[in-house]
């Protein structure tokens, strides 16, 4: 794998999208059948299970492409650890529910919670594309790096969503070779 490569796109093993179930399945473990707790709960305990798998697998395809080994995707330390220590935040751009959603609503998610000095990279790919796998190495699609941004440069008024988040266009994004 070049250089190129391991800053641009991977694709987990089985081993590895093994432990981004178990961990995506703990981070909703708290949350199972508690609405009043989780507030996408309309989505069911199923989807955001698969949710978590799907973020976790970026973090540790992120974690891959930085050259980092031996990363396992902690479960949940509700913003007292970054994802991936020495880089900051991992966002996942799901797929767009709608099409005429642009690129600009896809883009890298920043909220008023967030840390402003933290960097944060937006992933895309990955275990929410569903793929017919080939033995004997049964990869799936890979996760591809889209842009990355710190905190406080995600804060322009024309990215603002609603009151708390704002959503960084990809085209805005700083080129993942400058992170």
């Amino acid at each position: 794998m070049t250089h190129d490569e391991l800053l641009t796109e991977y694709a987990l093993t089985i081993e590895e999208e093994a432990i981004c179930a178990q961990v995506g399945w703990d981070r909703q473990l708290p949350y199972l059948g508690q609405p009043e707790k989780n507030m996408n709960y309309s989505e069911g305990d199923v989807w955001e299970s698969m949710q978590h798998m799907i973020a976790a697998g970026s973090e540790l395809a992120f974690a891959r492409m930085m050259g980092i080994t031996d990363f396992v995707p902690h479960v949940n330390k509700w913003k007292t650890e970054v994802d991936v220590p020495g880089f900051g935040e991992v966002r996942y751009a799901f797929p767009p529910k709608f099409p005429e959603y642009t690129n600009e609503i896809r883009g890298l998610r920043f909220t008023t919670n967030d840390d402003p000095d933290l960097k944060y990279v937006l992933l895309a790919g990955g275990l929410a594309k569903k793929t017919r796998r080939q033995a004997p190495d049964w990869k799936g699609a890979p996760y591809v790096s889209v842009g990355w941004m710190y905190g406080h440069e995600c804060m322009k008024e024309t990215w603002r969503f609603n009151q708390k988040t704002f959503y960084v266009p990809r085209a805005s994004l700083h080129a993942m070779e400058d992170l």
